[in-house]
Protein backbone atom coordinates (compact mmCIF):
# COMPACT_ATOMS: atom_id res chain seq x y z
CA UNK A 1 0.00 0.00 0.00
CA UNK A 2 1.08 3.46 -0.70
CA UNK A 3 0.88 6.48 1.57
CA UNK A 4 -2.32 7.83 0.00
CA UNK A 5 -4.14 4.53 0.56
CA UNK A 6 -3.12 4.43 4.23
CA UNK A 7 -4.17 8.08 4.64
CA UNK A 8 -7.62 7.30 3.16
CA UNK A 9 -8.05 4.32 5.50
CA UNK A 10 -7.18 6.46 8.53
CA UNK A 11 -9.64 9.19 7.42
CA UNK A 12 -12.43 6.61 6.97
CA UNK A 13 -11.69 5.10 10.40
CA UNK A 14 -11.74 8.56 12.04
CA UNK A 15 -15.06 9.40 10.34
CA UNK A 16 -16.45 6.04 11.51
CA UNK A 17 -15.35 6.73 15.10
CA UNK A 18 -16.90 10.22 15.02
CA UNK A 19 -20.18 8.78 13.68
CA UNK A 20 -20.21 6.12 16.40
CA UNK A 21 -19.60 8.80 19.05
CA UNK A 22 -22.58 10.78 17.79
CA UNK A 23 -24.74 7.60 17.71
CA UNK A 24 -23.65 6.66 21.23
CA UNK A 25 -24.48 10.15 22.55
CA UNK A 26 -27.91 10.10 20.91
CA UNK A 27 -28.70 6.65 22.23
CA UNK A 28 -27.48 7.58 25.72
CA UNK A 29 -29.73 10.66 25.84
CA UNK A 30 -32.69 8.56 24.61
CA UNK A 31 -31.97 5.91 27.26
CA UNK A 32 -31.67 8.59 29.96
CA UNK A 33 -34.99 10.14 28.93
CA UNK A 34 -36.77 6.77 28.82
CA UNK A 35 -35.27 5.76 32.17
CA UNK A 36 -36.60 8.90 33.88
CA UNK A 37 -40.04 8.50 32.30
CA UNK A 38 -40.21 4.84 33.37
CA UNK A 39 -39.84 5.67 37.08
CA UNK A 40 -43.46 6.34 37.94
CA UNK A 41 -44.56 6.52 41.61
CA UNK A 42 -46.01 2.98 41.71
CA UNK A 43 -42.81 1.58 40.26
CA UNK A 44 -40.75 3.48 42.84
CA UNK A 45 -42.88 2.04 45.65
CA UNK A 46 -42.61 -1.47 44.24
CA UNK A 47 -38.84 -1.14 43.85
CA UNK A 48 -38.59 0.06 47.47
CA UNK A 49 -40.64 -2.88 48.72
CA UNK A 50 -38.53 -5.34 46.76
CA UNK A 51 -35.29 -3.75 48.00
CA UNK A 52 -36.62 -3.89 51.57
CA UNK A 53 -37.49 -7.56 51.24
CA UNK A 54 -34.08 -8.35 49.79
CA UNK A 55 -32.32 -6.42 52.57
CA UNK A 56 -34.47 -8.12 55.21
CA UNK A 57 -33.85 -11.56 53.74
CA UNK A 58 -30.10 -11.19 53.33
CA UNK A 59 -29.30 -9.30 56.56
CA UNK A 60 -32.30 -9.48 58.91
CA UNK A 61 -30.40 -8.48 62.09
CA UNK A 62 -28.97 -5.36 60.51
CA UNK A 63 -32.34 -4.41 59.03
CA UNK A 64 -34.07 -4.79 62.43
CA UNK A 65 -31.41 -2.65 64.15
CA UNK A 66 -31.91 0.13 61.61
CA UNK A 67 -35.67 -0.10 61.97
CA UNK A 68 -35.33 0.11 65.76
CA UNK A 69 -33.25 3.28 65.44
CA UNK A 70 -36.04 4.93 63.45
CA UNK A 71 -38.53 4.52 66.30
CA UNK A 72 -36.28 6.10 68.94
CA UNK A 73 -36.86 9.30 70.90
CA UNK A 74 -34.98 11.50 68.45
CA UNK A 75 -37.27 10.54 65.59
CA UNK A 76 -40.31 11.17 67.80
CA UNK A 77 -38.94 14.63 68.61
CA UNK A 78 -38.47 15.30 64.92
CA UNK A 79 -42.02 14.16 64.12
CA UNK A 80 -43.49 16.38 66.84
CA UNK A 81 -41.39 19.36 65.67
CA UNK A 82 -42.52 18.89 62.07
CA UNK A 83 -46.12 18.53 63.26
CA UNK A 84 -45.88 21.81 65.20
CA UNK A 85 -44.33 23.53 62.19
CA UNK A 86 -47.13 22.36 59.92
CA UNK A 87 -49.75 23.51 62.45
CA UNK A 88 -48.21 26.99 62.69
CA UNK A 89 -48.06 27.26 58.90
CA UNK A 90 -51.74 26.32 58.64
CA UNK A 91 -52.64 28.87 61.33
CA UNK A 92 -50.71 31.59 59.49
CA UNK A 93 -52.48 30.78 56.24
CA UNK A 94 -55.87 30.80 57.98
CA UNK A 95 -55.12 34.18 59.58
CA UNK A 96 -54.09 35.67 56.25
CA UNK A 97 -57.24 34.32 54.61
CA UNK A 98 -59.42 35.72 57.41
CA UNK A 99 -57.77 39.13 57.14
CA UNK A 100 -58.32 39.17 53.39
CA UNK A 101 -61.98 38.16 53.84
CA UNK A 102 -62.49 40.89 56.44
CA UNK A 103 -61.04 43.50 54.07
CA UNK A 104 -63.28 42.22 51.28
CA UNK A 105 -66.32 42.42 53.57
CA UNK A 106 -65.38 45.98 54.59
CA UNK A 107 -65.00 46.99 50.94
CA UNK A 108 -68.37 45.44 50.11
CA UNK A 109 -70.02 47.28 52.99
CA UNK A 110 -68.50 50.59 51.86
CA UNK A 111 -69.66 49.95 48.29
CA UNK A 112 -73.17 49.16 49.51
CA UNK A 113 -73.23 52.33 51.63
CA UNK A 114 -72.08 54.41 48.67
CA UNK A 115 -74.73 52.84 46.45
CA UNK A 116 -77.44 53.49 49.05
CA UNK A 117 -76.35 57.13 49.42
CA UNK A 118 -76.29 57.70 45.67
CA UNK A 119 -79.71 56.04 45.28
CA UNK A 120 -81.12 58.17 48.08
CA UNK A 121 -79.65 61.33 46.55
CA UNK A 122 -81.01 60.40 43.13
CA UNK A 123 -84.51 59.73 44.45
CA UNK A 124 -84.60 62.97 46.44
CA UNK A 125 -83.34 64.87 43.42
CA UNK A 126 -86.03 63.28 41.25
CA UNK A 127 -88.70 64.21 43.75
CA UNK A 128 -87.49 67.79 43.88
CA UNK A 129 -87.47 68.04 40.09
CA UNK A 130 -91.00 66.72 39.70
CA UNK A 131 -92.30 68.91 42.51
CA UNK A 132 -94.77 66.25 43.48
CA UNK A 133 -95.10 66.60 47.27
CA UNK A 134 -97.66 63.81 47.47
CA UNK A 135 -95.09 61.27 46.22
CA UNK A 136 -93.03 61.75 49.37
CA UNK A 137 -94.39 59.60 52.15
CA UNK A 138 -93.33 60.31 55.72
CA UNK A 139 -93.23 56.60 56.61
CA UNK A 140 -90.84 54.16 54.97
CA UNK A 141 -92.22 51.59 52.57
CA UNK A 142 -92.45 48.07 54.00
CA UNK A 143 -91.00 45.05 52.23
CA UNK A 144 -93.67 43.05 50.52
CA UNK A 145 -93.22 39.54 49.28
CA UNK A 146 -93.59 38.98 45.55
CA UNK A 147 -96.83 37.35 44.58
CA UNK A 148 -97.17 34.27 42.45
CA UNK A 149 -97.85 36.46 39.41
CA UNK A 150 -94.26 37.80 39.41
CA UNK A 151 -94.63 41.19 41.11
CA UNK A 152 -91.39 42.89 42.16
CA UNK A 153 -90.68 43.16 45.91
CA UNK A 154 -90.72 46.62 47.47
CA UNK A 155 -87.60 47.96 49.22
CA UNK A 156 -87.10 47.11 52.88
CA UNK A 157 -88.13 49.64 55.51
CA UNK A 158 -85.04 49.23 57.68
CA UNK A 159 -82.47 50.41 55.13
CA UNK A 160 -81.97 53.76 56.85
CA UNK A 161 -81.37 52.16 60.25
CA UNK A 162 -77.65 52.36 61.15
CA UNK A 163 -75.58 49.21 61.36
CA UNK A 164 -74.89 47.91 64.89
CA UNK A 165 -71.38 48.57 66.21
CA UNK A 166 -69.22 45.50 66.67
CA UNK A 167 -66.47 45.14 69.27
CA UNK A 168 -64.35 43.12 66.84
CA UNK A 169 -64.35 42.07 63.22
CA UNK A 170 -66.66 39.10 62.51
CA UNK A 171 -65.18 35.88 61.22
CA UNK A 172 -65.29 35.51 57.41
CA UNK A 173 -68.17 33.03 57.42
CA UNK A 174 -70.22 35.27 59.75
CA UNK A 175 -69.45 38.33 57.67
CA UNK A 176 -70.61 36.59 54.50
CA UNK A 177 -73.77 35.35 56.22
CA UNK A 178 -74.59 38.79 57.62
CA UNK A 179 -74.04 40.36 54.21
CA UNK A 180 -76.30 37.83 52.50
CA UNK A 181 -79.01 37.99 55.19
CA UNK A 182 -79.05 41.78 55.56
CA UNK A 183 -82.02 42.07 53.15
CA UNK A 184 -84.22 39.70 55.18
Amino acid sequence: MNFEGLKNRVDRAEALVEGRLIQTGDRYSALKSNWRQAWTPPRIVIAGLVAGMVAGATQPQRALRRLGKLGGPKSLQMISAVSGLMTSIQATIAAATAEKAAKTADDAAETADDAAESASAASSQAQVQTGNAAAVSPQPVAMTAPSAQGDVAMPASDRRRPEPAYAEQPRPAEAATEMSESGR
